[in-house]
């Protein structure tokens, strides 16, 4: 079992303090592969004798044996890094690559399950409302616009026409898109959603997010930045996956990949 299983399995069960350090290792791997145990302390302000204890709390004899694993998992990763930064930096295509590395980053290490798990709750809800404030309206407005066409019992929470969620039973579905600096009305909903017995599906950027603890499903999306350029390009491809897997189900992929309605001579 490799650090990041090892981390997800003891999660839950390891101490607040624990959990930072935790939700730090599995953000950004390479800080643990290359910095010492004092360092990664100052970086994320807590004693270097935490860092230790939690290297000891999930499982290793200490943080060199920790630091060791995760040096080998990034060295087996599909992508060598070096040669994805072999051209300027600033070029187009190194842009490209650093997206590619980052979906491939978060597919290695996302829970399929739970993934399938959404996917049979959309499918079996009675109606479906996607929520996503301020840089996560787009990834709402995305996913809502082309789930509907599927489901055709989806809909996107307009908060300026929209007054809460109404419906009660876990029939009904709420999507709620809640990435970092986490919006008070996703929160808000989320609260109001679990209220009404609604099943609760989250899409943030932490196990740690505010919102997390509300979700019935979550899907973490994690890499080492909190910038919103690099979390696009994954988030939207996390959902590409998600829609072609209903539409596959469904027998409705000529409706996500309409090939048969354009003319190309």
């Amino acid at each position: 079992m490799n650090y990041y299983n090892r981390t997800k399995e003891s999660y839950p069960h390891l101490t607040k303090g624990l959990k930072k350090i935790a939700e730090a290792l599995l953000a950004n791997p390479i800080m643990f592969a290359t910095y010492s145990a004092k360092k990664n302390a100052e970086t994320l302000d807590v004693s270097e004798t935490m860092v230790v204890r939690f290297s000891k709390a999930i499982g290793y004899r200490g943080y060199r044996e920790l630091q060791l694993d995760v040096q080998h998992s990034l060295l087996s990763l599909k992508l060598d890094s070096d040669e994805l930064f072999k051209k300027n930096e600033n070029s187009f295509e190194s842009i490209m690559n650093v997206d590619a590395q980052n979906i491939l980053h978060v597919s290695s290490n996302m829970d399929w399950n739970i993934v399938e798990q959404i996917v049979e709750t959309l499918l079996k809800a009675k109606e479906i409302k996607v929520v996503g404030y301020y840089h996560s309206f787009s990834y709402a407005h995305w996913f809502s616009f082309i789930l509907n066409s599927l489901l055709t019992n989806t809909s996107l929470y307009r908060p300026e026409t929209d007054s809460g969620i109404m419906n009660k039973g876990n029939e009904y579905c709420v999507v709620i898109f809640s990435y970092y600096r986490y919006a008070l009305e996703s929160i808000r909903i989320a609260e109001e959603a679990k209220e009404n017995g609604n099943t609760v599906i989250i899409i943030t950027d932490s196990v740690l997010s505010p919102i997390s603890h509300l979700g019935d499903y979550v899907l973490s999306i994690q890499i080492a930045q909190n910038s919103i350029m690099e979390k696009g390009p994954v988030t939207f491809s996390l959902l590409n996956s998600i829609l072609l897997h209903l539409a596959k189900k469904m027998e409705k992929v000529e409706l996500v990949n309409p090939i048969k309605k354009y003319y190309i001579k």
